[in-house]
């Protein structure tokens, strides 16, 4: 693994003497898109590290968000979306008659949802399943049978996100154009599985159902998924990971 690093810094290296470069999409994906397209990495969705072993996640340089770690829908039921959004869901701020589903969640403390619902996550180390649990206000459970698998969560971690690149840059706007210029790069190794699940536990790992609806052309009013992601802060990478370089 050590060459595979030896590369993408040296890649980087070579990325980052090009100062701003133009940005190849537009959006919030536009800074990780422009470097995958710079390092020549082509665009899937597959759950395999981005580059030679090494996910590769980047960030604006005074973003305070979340940086996603992975993407994993819940198991329990067919059309599982779909199914949370129209019946927890809140009404979309364009679409007012259909129903959208945009919410984080924490295993530490519920969150109230719509001023209806309270969403928590309940690990559960015996059965090995993370559980969604929803409540209505006065406690009462309407939902517990949601679960992520335990197993099938390490396999997606550990294949996903083994060896880490973080890498930030400083955005910028010339005649109406955005450019993007990557001046960090960090490498991580994950600690273990086991950590995860505590720093889930703790409420330091959250999860974010982002189930929206196409607003515009053939498919307008449809489910609009963008993913389930479990997320950390940048400032806690390090209860997760081991700093390298």
């Amino acid at each position: 693994m050590i060459d595979n690093i030896l590369k993408l810094e040296k890649e980087f290296e070579r990325i980052k003497n090009k100062g701003y470069v133009m940005a190849t999409r537009g959006g919030s994906t536009g800074i990780g898109k422009t470097f995958e397209d710079l390092i020549g990495k082509k665009e899937d969705q597959e759950s395999n590290p981005d580059y030679l072993g090494i996910e590769i996640k980047t960030k604006r340089s005074y973003s305070k968000a979340y940086t996603t770690l992975f993407n994993m829908i819940l198991e329990g039921r067919d059309e599982v979306s779909k199914y949370l959004k129209d019946n927890y869901g809140y009404p979309d701020m364009i679409l007012k008659n259909k129903k959208v589903l945009q919410v984080s969640v924490w295993a530490n403390e519920p969150n109230l949802i719509a001023n209806k619902y309270l969403f928590k996550l309940k690990v559960d180390k015996v059965k090995r399943k993370i559980y969604l649990v929803i409540y209505d206000k006065n406690l009462e459970v309407l939902e517990s049978q949601l679960f992520w698998d335990m197993d099938k969560l390490k396999q997606r971690l550990e294949n996903k996100l083994t060896y880490l690149a973080f890498v930030k840059a400083w955005p910028n706007k010339i005649n109406g154009v955005n450019y993007y210029k990557y001046y960090k790069l960090e490498i991580y190794r994950l600690t273990n599985f086991d950590n995860f699940i505590n720093l889930l536990d703790k409420g330091i790992i959250r999860v974010t159902f982002k189930i929206g609806v196409f607003r515009r052309g053939s498919r307008i009013g449809e489910v609009h998924d963008r993913g389930t992601s479990f997320e950390i802060k940048e400032e806690d990478l390090d209860k997760l990971f081991i700093k390298l370089r």
